[in-house]
């Protein structure tokens, strides 16, 4: 649980802004009878707003409404619009990328972005240590041809650059404000050239964001102001909805949903998404270890079972680690469909005796998570595996998994790029993320990889990512269960809000009625 001690962020002046005539005046919605207020109700909250340093959804999310990148990822997640660099341009042996910023582009403290902006920021992300820094291993040299024109240098042909240069973590920061940055300062003190700029961070309860005075596209953001609430318990979320004291909520629970598509006031969306829940194994260790009672557990689990009793008939089950909406994901595989004899088979040639106590780690007060346990705790039964339910507070169960101190963890994904390549690294590669933690290490799959990144030819690419997710299935080092909607609702008088396939909402357009 959170301590006592709360920290406070506050930005107005000593994160450089700029106040008074000089600035331009925000949006006025009081004038249109709207709110002046947008408030959004999230179940985990931020603890790192530093694009390169953190990797979990809630930071990116957030940071994502401040910072820009030079290209970004359109609203269905299938290809790319510009952000920063109006254009850009590829030379004929796909080695020199020119990226052309737009001259009206300025951070939330007046200053003008600049290509020095760029260099700086994509050096910083490229040299970094963090989970993505991988994202820029193609890059050979960034440089500035002028103050709006930034050429990057490849060291050879790289397919996913576009992609990769789009990653979150490529976000463009002031050079001159970040330059001599602590990294806590980095991490609590975002300042971008996006829509909303920080003003106030109450630690695990809420960020305050107000609108971006010089952002580039004018008369946005509609609504002045933007609060994200930390409200982790589902139903606590709902009632601060129905009862009008926040606009709208993410995750509502999929038992939750047929009752708010009741409510007239309320829409409830189930989004396209690029997420896929699965649960890491730690194969460091015995019983793991040995792969055939990964595949014994694989066989064992029913998917079907599990999108019926756990998202209500609302998901897909899932065949490869590859989100249905990637490009590049394999229509024909059959993944791992439920079979217990051969589970049974697997684990009794695995040589491991049963029966076989294994632990599953997962956050409690997630109805999400809990029913995913109890349910596979019936179905691994089956074979001769107790599978005892290790529940704990948020806060511990990251810790725990992060620390790689974990036998089987309840998580998910969701892509960021339009592309297989940032999945592939994460979770199967032996990066920083230590292949999603579960330890799994595997030459043919990093030979897999690393073709797949450098291979321009579609077919050829396709078939080598066809390849990447067959040795997913046999190696398992994961067990894939269930494509998700992402499930937010939203008060009706809110208008104009988008999730992207990615994840992050668009809060630029958004209005809300008094």
């Amino acid at each position: 649980p959170m301590g006592s001690v709360r920290t406070v962020l506050v930005f107005v002046i000593a994160a450089g802004l700029a106040v008074g005539s000089l600035a331009p005046a925000a949006p006025n919605a009081s004038a249109q009878q709207l709110k002046k207020v947008v408030t959004f109700g999230v179940n985990r909250a931020q603890e790192n707003l530093d694009p390169v340093t953190q990797d979990a959804n809630p930071d990116i999310w957030a940071f994502m409404q401040i910072y820009q990148q030079l290209v970004r990822v359109n609203v269905k997640g299938d290809g790319f619009d510009p952000d920063l660099a109006e254009r850009w341009t590829t030379s004929a042996d796909g080695k020199t990328w020119a990226f052309f910023l737009r001259k009206n582009a300025r951070f939330s403290n007046g200053d003008p972005v600049k290509a020095g902006d760029v260099v700086w920021s994509l050096k910083r992300a490229r040299d970094t240590k963090g989970p993505w820094q991988w994202a820029l291993e193609a890059v050979q040299d960034i440089g500035a041809r002028d103050d709006a024109t930034v050429v990057i240098t490849l060291r050879e042909p790289w397919a996913p650059f576009l992609a990769d240069v789009s990653l979150f973590s490529n976000s463009i920061l002031s050079e001159k404000v970040f330059k001599d940055a602590k990294p806590e300062q980095i991490s609590n003190q975002p300042l971008g050239s996006g829509p909303f700029m920080l003003v106030e961070w109450r630690k695990g309860e809420e960020i305050v964001m107000k609108a971006n005075p010089y952002y580039y596209e004018k008369g946005l953001p509609r609504t002045p102001e933007l609060h994200l609430r930390y409200i982790p318990d589902d139903n606590s979320r709902i009632i601060a909805l129905q009862s009008g004291e926040i606009d709208g909520i993410d995750y509502p629970p999929f038992s939750r949903v047929a009752e708010l598509r009741r409510d007239s006031r309320l829409e409830m969306q189930l989004n396209p998404s690029t997420a896929v829940a699965h649960l890491s194994l730690n194969v460091r260790e015995a019983p793991l270890s040995n792969v055939k009672v990964r595949q014994a557990l694989a066989y064992a689990t029913d998917r079907a079972a599990i999108v019926k009793a756990v998202c209500f008939g609302y998901c897909t089950p899932a065949t490869t680690f590859l989100p249905i909406t990637t490009p590049l994901f394999d229509k024909g595989s059959k993944g791992y469909p439920t079979d217990v004899s051969k589970a049974r088979q697997l684990l009794k040639e695995s040589g491991v005796p049963t029966p076989l106590t294994v632990k599953i780690l997962y956050r409690s007060n997630d109805a999400v998570y809990e029913s995913t346990a109890v349910a596979l705790k019936g179905m691994w039964a089956k074979i001769g595996v107790n599978l005892e339910l290790e529940p704990l507070d948020r806060a511990a169960a990251t810790q725990r998994y992060r620390s790689n101190q974990f036998q089987v963890y309840v998580t998910g994904w969701t892509n960021d790029i339009p592309d297989p390549s940032q999945l592939a690294a994460y979770e199967l590669g032996f990066t920083e993320s230590q292949s999603y933690h579960s330890g799994y290490q595997s030459k043919e799959m990093d030979d897999l990889i690393a073709r797949g990144l450098r291979e321009l030819k579609q077919d050829k690419r396709r078939q080598i990512y066809y390849q990447i997710q067959d040795l997913a299935l046999r190696d398992s080092p994961l067990i894939w269960l269930y494509y998700a909607p992402y499930t937010i609702t939203i008060n009706k008088k809110v208008k104009g809000l988008v999730q992207m396939a990615t994840g992050p909402w668009i809060f630029k357009d958004v209005t809300v009625g008094e």
